[in-house]
């Protein structure tokens, strides 16, 4: 009996500690297609296109770390991200992403509570009275974060833009690379046929 309860606690903390070393993140997402010809095929290459304001500071290195992550989703897809090299008539496909993430100071179910400052609490026992004290009150509460990306394919020997895909995320977590790859797995979510209409997709993601 104490073999079979150690047993059980060992089984119990394992599952613990997966679940948490993981996030469940749930994503709005929305998708449309509309292949004028061949939705992409495995092997099939792309590049990666900017806005003038991805190209310049720190937004061009931000559009880098974005464009690094999407490269490895859309190699799950089938896609291949093209060299400087390849002509561009072996390159059909480009990808164009676009990011922002706020931060907001606390959830928007939250109850906003009084302003930082010098409050009374407590009380400090004087002979046989009692008087109020002073003290310092810090309200804390953890930040929430609200970050939303849109995916773009245009098939560049028509110029016609033929898959638009925007995902949304919120949560008490900060910006980090786990959490951008789960949202861009969230909005090519069904890749090339996405379902119509808004969805919502799960994605599990190692905790940041």
């Amino acid at each position: 009996m104490r073999t079979l309860l150690i047993t059980a606690c060992m089984v119990c903390a394992a599952v613990l500690a997966g679940c948490a070393s993981t996030l469940r993140l749930e994503h709005e997402v929305r998708s449309l297609a509309s292949w004028a010809g061949s939705a992409p095929a495995s092997g099939d290459r792309y590049r990666f296109e900017r806005l003038p304001s991805q190209r310049g500071g720190e937004a061009e290195r931000e559009q880098a770390m974005l464009e690094r992550l999407a490269e490895k989703v859309l190699a799950t897809h089938g896609l291949q991200r093209a060299d400087a090299t390849e002509a561009v008539t072996a390159v059909p496909w480009g990808v164009q992403i676009v990011a922002r993430s706020v931060r907001y100071p606390y959830a928007p179910w939250d109850v906003p509570e009084p302003r930082p400052g010098w409050l009374p609490y407590g009380q400090v026992v004087i002979g046989r009275g009692a008087v109020s004290g002073i003290g310092l009150y810090w309200p804390v509460r953890p930040p929430y974060y609200v970050r939303e990306l849109a995916l773009t394919v245009r098939d560049r020997r028509s110029g016609d833009v033929v898959y638009e895909s925007r995902a949304l995320q919120d949560g008490p977590w900060s910006d980090s690379e786990a959490l951008w790859t789960a949202l861009l797995q969230a909005a090519l979510d069904g890749f090339p046929q996405p379902p119509a209409g808004p969805r919502r997709v799960v994605i599990d993601s190692p905790r940041p």
